[in-house]
């Protein structure tokens, strides 16, 4: 069960995301993810100013500053935003499953989500909350389809893919990451793809949960897309080596920033981090203030980041903050 509201709404007249009509985009956030969700919705109106759009903000909870906020950003812009609120009980029947106990439930909202449109449109183009858009939407509506369920990239083929399609055992040697995909809703349905991951997930040992479960479910029914519609990039990876500036490479659209380092979060010495406030500084999140370091690994990961750019007096100290927040026994 689901409980829907709708904020501002602009005229909606075509509802299946065909060419020149409304496109359908998806986000399945928790508490953490609303900011990021808020940015990503500016950069796809700055890069996509003519196309018309409805939002879905599909979330076990929703606050009331969250849902203030995304009224006040529809608002701003005229949009059509619609906040799913699920029921958390929706999954009960898998939360004693190891992979279930292991994650926040928001980690499996992408896979309610179709089930949750049936009627409402047939296309949805579903995003992760932690990126930005950097081009335009234009040929989204060019892609086909048919007899497909869904739209996705190839993840990184030296390493996840080549991996999880050994451990997997996927019959066609494809693994795509899940962070952009732009589904066939009824098709999706038909193959009831939610009930099969949801069964891979609370039988089979997963390293990336529900990545997993929809590679192995939706093998062999997937159209490949360009790197360029979701662009891996994973901030600690130039954050740790002291490297700090932002190469958007030609024609990306999204720029997917994954991993556990984020562009809104203070300690992210990145380029990332300021384009991401400039993006914010338009949304209804302007007056937020960035997210310190607060976990033991955030602590590790910023004192590590702070050594590699010379500011030594500082890392000593996000090194001590570390070594207190660190559980008594562990190493490393």
């Amino acid at each position: 069960m689901t409980t829907t509201t709708t904020s501002t709404t602009k005229d909606d007249d075509v509802l299946h995301g065909s060419a020149g009509g409304a496109l359908h985009v998806a986000f399945g956030v928790d508490s953490g993810y609303f900011r990021g969700m808020g940015a990503a919705i500016v950069s796809l109106l700055q890069h996509n100013p003519q196309q018309q759009f409805v939002f879905h903000v599909f979330a076990f909870s929703v606050s009331e500053d969250s849902r203030a906020r995304l009224d006040r950003l529809a608002q701003m812009y005229g949009l059509d935003i619609r906040t799913h609120v699920l029921d958390a009980h929706m999954l009960d029947a898998f939360r004693a499953f190891p992979c279930f106990a292991q994650h926040h439930l928001g980690t499996f909202i992408r896979l309610l989500i179709p089930n949750l449109l049936q009627g409402i449109t047939e296309r949805v183009l579903y995003l992760d909350a932690d990126l930005l858009c950097f081009g335009s939407l234009e040929a989204v509506h060019a892609i086909d389809l048919h007899g497909a369920i869904a739209a996705a990239v190839h993840d990184e083929a030296s390493t996840t893919a080549r991996t999880q399609i050994a451990a997997l055992a996927l019959p066609k040697p494809e693994y795509f990451n899940a962070g952009v995909m732009f589904i066939n809703v009824p098709e999706w349905i038909k193959a009831d793809v939610q009930t099969r991951a949801l069964t891979v997930l609370s039988t089979q040992q997963l390293v990336f949960a529900d990545q997993d479960a929809l590679n192995v479910t939706l093998n062999g029914r997937v159209v490949y897309i360009g790197d360029e519609w979701n662009t891996r990039y994973h901030l600690v990876d130039y954050t740790s080596r002291g490297e700090s500036e932002l190469i958007v490479p030609p024609r990306v659209v999204f720029m997917h920033f994954t991993g556990p380092v984020k562009p809104w979060q203070d300690w992210c010495l990145h380029d990332a981090r300021q384009v991401f406030l400039t993006v914010q500084e338009k949304s209804s999140w302007s007056d937020m203030p960035l997210d310190s370091p607060r976990t033991a690994r955030e602590f590790k990961l910023y004192s590590k980041s702070l050594f590699k750019h010379g500011r030594w007096k500082e890392g000593l100290c996000a090194q001590l903050r570390y070594l207190l927040k660190r559980p008594r026994g562990k190493k490393g």
